[in-house]
């Protein structure tokens, strides 16, 4: 009996020793020649309001098919400051090289965060986060702009800033003009902001779904019943930080959040092109029997732009079959899910061409 609990915890240490963590890839096609990164840059730890350490995020990213990450911990806000020496690059500097081991793209950056006006941003790609802090708002921002940041307006529509909703104030309009932030978050945590798709579209600017997790990721999953945390496809040329900035100076995102898609009408055809393959079944010259295959873990729902309630669904690593009469053929469908303005579907004929 002894040498058999012996032996039993020798297996287990060795078990324990060889175990390896399980890495969830989220299977997207490349388009045109660009990678489609998967992206979160909003989420924090206990060098701010968060409740885990940097290097948890990085293990969490990595686990969930993310290929790259910004912790972005609160600059004004330290709540656990009596428990841990507030400092400013500490996140980047702890997670750095565990990213760098498990190949995840770490971009350095950090949260402003003000009152409302003007809320709160993120500045991506910072070199000194301690020199941004300010009391005085247009200041941190113009520091982050001097350190050749990417900043973006994060959560517009937060309910504790904003209880009647995403609000474009002068103050934002000022900073607009004077280029202190180029992005916007479409999506954080659990909601997603309608007014900022026509902002995008109408001022420029470049889209995010961010987590913005304070929680270990399973926490908030579970809570908000989410298969998968809120993320920004970024359409890069190659899989860095510096092709990423490359792609959000050029504005090519997609927001990703539950089955919603959200973009530039260009990026999500372009995304749609490359995840779904036809096949034409039968043409017997009334009706063509169409196949649809979904080579991607995004979901889609299309449905004739003439008939919108007749929604088909075609899930993630699917196939659908569709009848299209002869008369319809090449008229647009709606894709449902994948919004270009509120309200507004991207619009493709079928069969694609």
């Amino acid at each position: 009996m002894k040498r058999l609990l012996i032996l039993t915890t020798i297996l287990l240490a060795v078990m324990a020793l060889t175990a390896q963590p399980v890495r969830n890839e989220i299977l997207i096609p490349s388009v045109e020649g660009y990678e489609v990164l998967k992206c979160d840059f909003h989420m924090h730890t206990v060098f701010s309001d968060g409740s885990v350490w940097p290097t948890v995020r990085v293990g969490e990213a990595w686990q969930e098919g993310l290929d790259a990450m910004a912790i972005t911990d609160h600059l004004e806000y330290l709540p656990h400051r009596s428990h841990i020496t507030p400092s400013p690059s500490a996140p980047w500097e702890i997670a750095r090289k565990v990213a760098e081991a498990q190949g995840m793209i770490l971009i350095r950056g950090t949260e402003i965060t003000k009152g409302m006006p003007p809320g709160h941003f993120n500045a991506l790609f910072v070199k000194d986060e301690a020199k941004i802090l300010n009391e005085d708002y247009i200041a941190s921002l113009r520091e982050a702009k001097a350190q050749g940041a990417f900043v973006l307006w994060n959560h517009p529509g937060w309910k504790a800033q904003a209880p009647d909703g995403a609000v474009w104030m002068p103050e934002h309009e000022a900073l607009y003009r004077e280029g202190l932030f180029t992005g916007m978050e479409v999506v954080n945590h659990n909601e997603w902001y309608p007014e900022v798709l026509t902002w995008a579209r109408d001022k420029n600017l470049t889209l995010f779904a961010n987590s913005d997790v304070h929680d270990p990721i399973l926490n908030f999953l579970q809570l908000e019943k989410l298969e998968r945390r809120p993320i920004t496809l970024v359409f890069a040329r190659e899989r860095n930080a510096e092709a990423i900035r490359e792609a959000l100076d050029d504005r090519r995102t997609v927001a990703w959040f539950r089955n919603l898609l959200m973009g530039e009408p260009l990026w999500l055809e372009k995304l749609v092109r490359a995840s779904v393959s036809q096949r034409v079944i039968a043409d017997d010259g009334k009706t063509l029997t169409l196949q649809l295959i979904n080579l991607s873990d995004l979901s889609f729902e299309l449905a004739p732009a003439a008939q919108p309630g007749k929604v088909s669904a075609l899930p993630a690593r699917s196939s659908v079959i569709l009848r299209i009469a002869a008369q319809e053929l090449g008229k647009p469908w709606q894709w449902v899910n994948l919004l270009t303005r509120p309200g507004q579907p991207l619009e493709l004929p079928l069969p694609l061409k």
